[in-house]
């Protein structure tokens, strides 16, 4: 019987137990900002936002994590794997319809206006590596 006692006692202490399987709550970040919406540029780069808070297409220089160079799709904000809003996400993912391309921002980086993040290639350039695309008013 005491076994039993403590198997119970056990199960429920792991129950009671998880882990952080999602993002944060955002209670104490206030107003959740408007979605990007508009042409984005950083140099000869152009992202297009529709406003709708998913949807994007791209026209880039040359293909980043695998990307190709023009394309439609899908994009998100995330945080500890989380979908999350831009203006606290550490990462930007865009899913091209075959893969999710996952780029690092920092969080706090993102504003209505910018959208930064880094895009590392295999040369040693570190000072290439960061991109910040500027909203066309």
């Amino acid at each position: 019987m005491k076994k039993i006692v403590i198997a119970l006692l056990a199960i429920t202490a792991l129950a009671s137990c998880r882990l952080h399987d999602g993002p944060p709550k955002t209670d104490h970040l206030g107003a959740e900002p408007a979605a990007h919406d508009g042409v984005f540029v950083c140099g000869a780069d152009t992202l297009v936002f529709n406003g709708d808070g998913k949807t994007v297409s791209w026209s880039l220089s040359n293909p980043y994590d695998s990307l190709a160079v023009q394309g439609k799709g899908s994009y998100v904000f995330l945080l500890y794997h989380g979908q999350y809003r831009y203006d606290a996400a550490e990462e930007f993912s865009i899913y091209d319809g075959v893969k999710s391309h996952k780029f690092i921002t920092g969080a706090g980086q993102n504003t209505e206006d910018v959208i930064s993040f880094f895009v590392f290639d295999d040369d040693d350039n570190k000072d290439n590596d960061l991109r910040v695309f500027k909203k066309i008013k």
